[in-house]
């Protein structure tokens, strides 16, 4: 630890010339008469630390610590202190081991720091003392009135005197720092609490029309896939259906090829069976001649004609029936055919027609779409208008609201108004306060004058009782304590008189001092009722001056209500107006879902029968009715050919018939020699000529396939034509994903659908791109508002932490101090007890400490009751207590013992000597007991208004 080494003055107060003074690092005890100037040193000592107060140092003003001058030395110009520190034990942050610290104060107040002689700024000194635990206002230093001082504390007071020995100073340092951090995240977090409710407001209502947007986009897709998937079904079913087709025509090829193959082994047969039949004739014919020969050639060759005949006619017969039949149909179906092309044709030359009516209708719906969007849009903005004129008008009325609360209020504050402006108050408020300051002044003079008299009576007391004692003591010891000489009765009579004289003096300055002192009082009571007058009338100037500037504000507010109404209403027409333009626009446009629908209608039915399939339609109709045409015409030739070949084949099977008769009456004479044989040869040619119809039978059966393939391949190109028209169709869906389920059921769910995109009304699609920004925004201020009020929770946690740290810090101090000082007590007086009490128990920092005192007979007792000595006992014990929880470098001592009776004054002495084992202590004291313990005594006296010192070293 670190003590004083030296103290060296010049020109402060009355210590003139350069004074030095060597402090021992024990006990140093400063004697000497009253007014000799032994407070000047540890008046000395609190200046050069740093003390700004000159009251207490004593002085009125700064000026007052310079040497006045005497009859033989002049005023100075300066004074200067310089203090010197032992730094071997580098107590302060210095390499020097020893600390020179000088302070300088001119005539003018103005004050030097030097620290090893170099100029410093009293903050840099303060610094460096701090850093070694020196406070010039520590309880380390007791100066004359410090007594009186402490015990006129309030509660409040005497608690932050421990708090600043608890050393809680750095958690109220902290807890403050932390407090700005709050209000800082505070205002952080209400301003993102408003942008973060703005758009959740927003958002909201975003969300709500991106979820019809995509409620439309999901129907949207939902019609496409169904349109999609019933034309993907259709085109399967037609595939499906030529598929069908395909095989049932290669069926029947395969069917005529069978029959084909069949008719073709009958043909051999037949010609087999011809060829047996010309061997059977040869051999007749070797056998009977030339004539048997001739005559069964002719009559074979006749009958097997006559057959042919036969077979044939029969075969035109039914060729003719189902030739008819025929005909007939084919002349049914003309009719048909010819209305269709009819129909075909008069609707084909109008084909480029409808072809740039589709177009313009497309065209058309084009405009519709895009005013049906315009009229979305028009839904919308009307929308956002409707809700920004509610918007709008609440704003209004809450200003109306606003400036009828701030009329309402301009009213309550023009109430009992005394001045008329602000300017008005202020010249009051400058010359009360300067009344104030003046009466101030007077108060704090006749203050200063109320304390020197108490002074000057308790200084007359002590030299009364001092003069008292000397009479008591002076014929009880051999040697003078002043002059250390033999005593003798003259030497007696002499110090009576002198202690007479001195008593008589001191009377006079009482009752002279008294005098001064009920004057001092009565003014100091006349100049505190003054000034609480001035106070008081300063304070409703003050409160006036408020409700003036309130008014001002109040009215400029109410301004800038009154032009926000008037903004809010022109506003307000505006918006008026442009929302009954929008609904005389949105009237206009509201049959655009009728036309919208009625148009679409046309361009599919205009679609549906689009060039392309009439075209194909009317070539096949054409065609088909050329062929019937063709047919008829080949049929009607067909039907004249058989029966012109009937009529000849008749003709000619009569002509047959005859010549056959002939020719077997002429055979009957020969079959009787080849009977057998002719037998045969008529049973090969009955066997040829069944063949032969079976051959004519194989033929109409390929003709009735080639007709049934001719009418299956005509159904197959209607079917390709209509499939080639849905594929055409199909391509408009390009990946659209298909649904399963029957054309039925997806043409349900098509009409539910649109039924369902219908009813949904006015979309915003803008809102599908903006929502995804929107949400973006919003959870990054949504996570920087948590963040800050996770930051919140941590600071006000910090400052709970920070309060229990200062609690626990204080109460720790506190009961320490608390013991020590009630054992203080108990030593220094024997007759009671004294401890300290926490006016709030729970929070000790929202009251004070109370000095509890219990005496004789189980009173107690409120320290501003008890005598000046038994107060300076608590004080003390007090100090000490401060002082052994809290050691300090040095102590100094000012007549901490002056209001002691001899008894307490020994006691205290008693006391002392504990405590004076450790560290340096400079004591300025007249207690013999505290003398005799003193390591260096230091003997003040004064002449000529200059102080001196001597100083001697004890054993």
């Amino acid at each position: 630890m670190t003590h004083i080494k030296k103290l060296v003055m010049q020109g402060f107060k009355s210590f003139a010339p350069k004074t030095e003074i060597s402090f021992d690092s024990g006990i140093n005890t400063i004697v000497g008469p009253n007014g000799s100037g032994k407070s000047n040193i540890s008046d000395a000592i609190s200046f050069v630390l740093g003390r700004l107060s000159a009251k207490s140092m004593r002085a009125k003003k700064s000026s007052n610590l310079l040497f006045m001058g005497s009859k033989y030395a002049k005023p100075s110009h300066e004074a200067s202190v310089e203090l010197v520190f032992d730094n071997s034990k580098s107590s302060f942050n210095l390499p020097e081991k020893e600390i020179k610290l000088k302070r300088i104060v001119k005539r003018n107040g103005s004050s030097v720091y030097k620290l090893n002689d170099e100029t410093r700024t009293r903050g840099e000194i303060q610094e460096i003392l701090a850093h070694a635990g020196i406070d010039p206002y520590g309880f380390n230093i007791i100066l004359q009135g410090n007594i009186q001082s402490i015990v006129k504390m309030q509660p409040d007071e005497r608690r932050k005197i421990i708090e600043e020995v608890a050393g809680i100073s750095i958690y109220e340092t902290r807890k403050q720092k932390s407090f700005k951090e709050l209000e800082k995240t505070e205002d952080r977090l209400k301003e993102i609490s408003t942008i973060l409710k703005e758009r959740t407001s927003f958002l909201r209502n975003l969300e709500e029309e991106r979820t019809q947007a995509l409620k439309f986009k999901s129907l949207e897709e939902t019609i496409k896939k169904c349109k999609a998937s019933i034309l993907s079904r259709k085109i399967q079913d037609r595939k499906k259906e030529l598929s069908d087709l395909s095989k049932s025509i290669s069926s029947n090829l395969e069917k005529k090829d069978k029959i084909k193959n069949q008719s073709d082994k009958i043909q051999e047969k037949i010609n087999q069976l011809t060829k047996k039949v010309e061997e059977i004739n040869t051999h007749i014919q070797k056998s009977s001649g030339l004539e048997q020969e001739s005559l069964n050639t002719t009559i074979a060759n006749l009958k097997a004609e006559i057959e042919g005949l036969k077979v044939r006619e029969e075969n035109f017969h039914n060729r003719r029936q189902e030739t008819e039949k025929r005909l007939e149909n084919l002349q049914a179906s003309l009719p048909e055919l010819e209305e269709e092309i009819k129909d075909l044709r008069e609707k084909s030359p109008l084909m480029a027609k409808k072809q740039e009516e589709l177009q313009k209708k497309k065209e058309e719906l084009k405009k519709i779409q895009e005013e049906k969007e315009n009229f979305h849009t028009l839904k919308a903005r009307l929308s956002s208008l409707k809700d920004m004129i509610k918007e709008k008008e609440r704003y209004l009325a809450k200003a109306d609201s606003d400036s009828e609360a701030t009329l309402k209020r301009l009213e309550e504050l023009s109430k009992n108004l005394k001045y008329s402006g602000i300017q008005e108050c202020l010249r009051q408020i400058k010359t009360l306060q300067e009344s104030l300051s003046i009466n101030k002044n007077k108060l704090q003079s006749v203050s200063q004058e109320h304390t020197e008299s108490q002074k000057q009576i308790s200084i007359a007391e002590s030299k009364i009782q001092e003069a008292e004692n000397i009479k008591q003591k002076v014929s009880e010891i051999d040697l003078c304590p002043l002059c250390q000489t033999k005593i003798s009765e003259k030497h007696v009579r002499h110090v009576f008189q002198d202690s007479d004289n001195k008593i008589a003096s001191a009377k006079e300055l009482i009752e002279k001092s008294q005098k001064t002192l009920e004057k001092a009082t009565k003014e100091k009571e006349n100049l505190e009722s003054r000034i609480n007058n001035l106070e008081s009338q300063l304070s409703s100037a003050h409160e006036e001056l408020v409700n003036h500037k309130s008014i001002s504000e109040k009215n400029e507010l109410l301004r800038e209500i009154l032009e926000t109404q008037s903004s809010l209403k022109q506003e307000l027409q505006e918006l008026d107006k442009k929302r009954n333009s929008l609904e005389d626009k949105a009237i206009d446009l509201s049959g655009i879902e009728e036309s919208y629908l009625k148009k679409l209608h046309e361009i599919e039915e205009i679609s549906s029968r689009n060039e392309k399939n009439l075209d194909q339609t009317l070539s096949f109709k054409e065609r088909e009715i050329e062929q019937t045409r063709g047919l008829i015409k080949s049929t009607s030739a067909n039907l004249e050919e058989i029966d012109e070949k009937l009529d000849d084949i008749i003709s000619d099977l009569q002509e047959k018939m005859n010549l056959l008769e002939e020719k077997e009456a002429e055979e009957d004479e020969l079959s009787k020699k080849f009977k057998k044989m002719i037998e045969e040869r008529e049973s090969i040619q009955k066997t040829i000529s069944e063949e032969n119809y079976n051959v004519i039978e194989k033929g109409n059966e390929i003709r009735q396939i080639e007709d049934q393939t001719n009418t299956l391949k005509i159904a197959q190109a209607k079917i390709d034509a209509t499939k080639d028209a849905l594929e055409m169709e199909i391509k408009d869906f390009p990946d659209v994903e298909l649904i399963k389920g029957t054309i039925q059921v997806l043409e349900e769910r098509l009409v539910k659908a649109q039924d369902a995109i219908n009813r949904i009304g006015s979309i915003n699609l803008k809102a599908l791109e903006v929502y995804e920004e929107v949400k973006e925004d919003y959870d990054k201020i949504k996570e920087r508002a948590d963040k800050i009020e996770s930051e919140k929770d941590e600071i006000l946690r910090i400052i709970a932490e920070i309060d229990k740290k200062k609690k626990r810090s204080f109460m720790k101090s506190f009961k320490a101090i608390n013991e020590i000082f009630s054992e203080n007590f108990a030593r220094l007086y024997t007759k009671g007890k004294a401890y300290l009490e926490l006016e709030n128990t729970q929070d000790p920092f929202e009251g004070g400490i109370n000095i509890a005192i219990k005496l004789a007979k189980g009173k107690y007792f409120d320290i501003t009751s008890l005598s000046g000595g038994e107060q300076t006992l608590v004080v003390i014990s007090l100090l000490f207590a401060i002082q052994e929880y809290k050691p300090y470098h040095f102590y100094i001592f000012d007549e901490i013992d002056a209001a002691l009776d001899k008894r307490n004054s020994q006691r205290l002495s008693s006391l002392l000597k504990q405590y004076m084992q450790n560290g340096q202590y400079i004591v300025i004291t007249h207690n013999d007991a505290i003398i005799t313990d003193s390591n260096v005594l230091y003997g003040v006296s004064m002449h000529d208004g200059i102080s001196k010192i001597l100083s001697m070293k004890l054993d």
